[in-house]
Parts: structure tokens; sequence; C-alpha cells
């Protein structure tokens, strides 16, 4: 079986991260702050129509996606693994399975990203993200890994935090099911159709182990 993983409010647990880099830079812009509520209410991709409900200008957009993502790289020690992930890997990994980071972060930060946790060495056999910053989709990243592996998807499974993993998930044909807690509220998270789950350690029984 092939596991894909998304990073950002899956593996690893930094919506205060992401919503103290907002209020630094937004202030800096003249925008308003935001809070996590109000963050895991509205949040989705492609990022660019967030910015937009935040009140953000396309003109605007660029400059502060840039700057945002820099503030993020230079605040990421503050992030931690998700609770419980590094026990359902390990499970994962101990039952053969292959698993896949599949990120809409930039590819290069986020491998730095994932050597950030060493104790994450090991248990990936492809860490895969997006050639730019701005976190358009996920899908292409996801069809073209499918092709060029030839995995199977009736034998795959998307685990993700939000309402555009489901959409992935069924772009490749894979099943996917949703972790409550991350970068989107439950609410928004049930309107995708998919299983949602309170925690990761719910996942390995619904897998057979």
């Amino acid at each position: 079986m092939t596991i894909f993983w998304d990073w950002n409010g899956t593996i690893v647990a930094d919506v205060p991260l992401v919503v103290q880099v907002n209020n630094l830079i937004f202030a800096k812009h003249g925008y308003r702050d935001t809070n996590e509520e109000e963050y895991r209410r509205i949040f989705r991709f492609p990022v660019r129509e967030y910015y937009r409900e935040l009140g953000v200008s396309d003109e605007d957009f660029p400059i502060i996606a840039k700057e945002w993502n820099e503030g993020y790289v230079a605040h990421f020690d503050q992030a931690a693994l998700a609770p419980g992930v590094l026990e359902t890997l390990r499970r994962f990994q101990a039952a053969g399975f292959r698993q896949v980071i599949l990120s809409a972060s930039q590819r290069d930060q986020l491998r730095e990203q994932v050597r950030h946790f060493p104790e994450l060495t090991g248990l990936f056999d492809e860490v895969l993200g997006l050639g730019d910053v701005y976190g358009a989709s996920k899908v292409q990243l996801a069809l073209d890994f499918m092709a060029r592996d030839g995995a199977d998807p009736a034998n795959a499974v998307f685990l993700g935090d939000t309402t555009h993993d489901a959409e992935v998930a069924r772009a490749i044909g894979c099943r996917c099911y949703l972790i409550d807690g991350g970068h989107q509220q439950r609410s928004v998270l049930e309107t995708a159709g998919v299983p949602v789950l309170d925690r990761l350690a719910d996942l390995p029984a619904l897998l057979g182990l």
C-alpha cells in the first residue's frame, strides 16, 4: 500500500506558526490581524483565494506570499510534529507500506523542513513539493508521481487536513482520510465527502493494522 501524507497541518502542527507569520506580514502591509479560529474557517487552496478573503489585493499577493514564506522558514523551528504522527508513520513502515509526502510547499524548503526532524529519517520513500511558493495545487504533482511510479490508486490512501487533499485523492483515484485539528475546521472538512478522523491514532485500525 502507498500512503500519501500531506505535510503542513497533518505531519507538522504549524497552524499557530502560520497565524503568527500572517499577522507579522499583514501588519507590515497595512492589513488586519487574524486568529486561528478565523484562519481555520477560511483557509483554502489556491491560497490566493484565501488571501483575497482576508482583504489582500491581487497586486500585493506576490509580495506578501514571498515575505510570508521567508518569515515561515525563518521561524520554522517553532513548529512541532502533530500528535501521534511519529507512531503512525513507524507503524505503517513496519507494515511495509510505502510513504510519500505530497505537499504544496516549495520542494527544496519542504525537504529542509523534513530534515529538521531527525526522527523522520528513513520513514519516507519520496518527498514531493511544488516548484514555487504560491501553493496553487498538488493535483498535477500527484498525477505525475502516479504516472512515473506506477502506483495502483486502488491500493493507495491520501492523508490530509484540508478539502484540497480530498480533491487530490479524487484526482488520482485513491481513498482519503482527513484529520481534524489542522488548517481547516471540522465543519469545512466534512463538506469534502470523505471520513474525518479525530486523531491519527484511529487510522491504523481502519487500514487493517
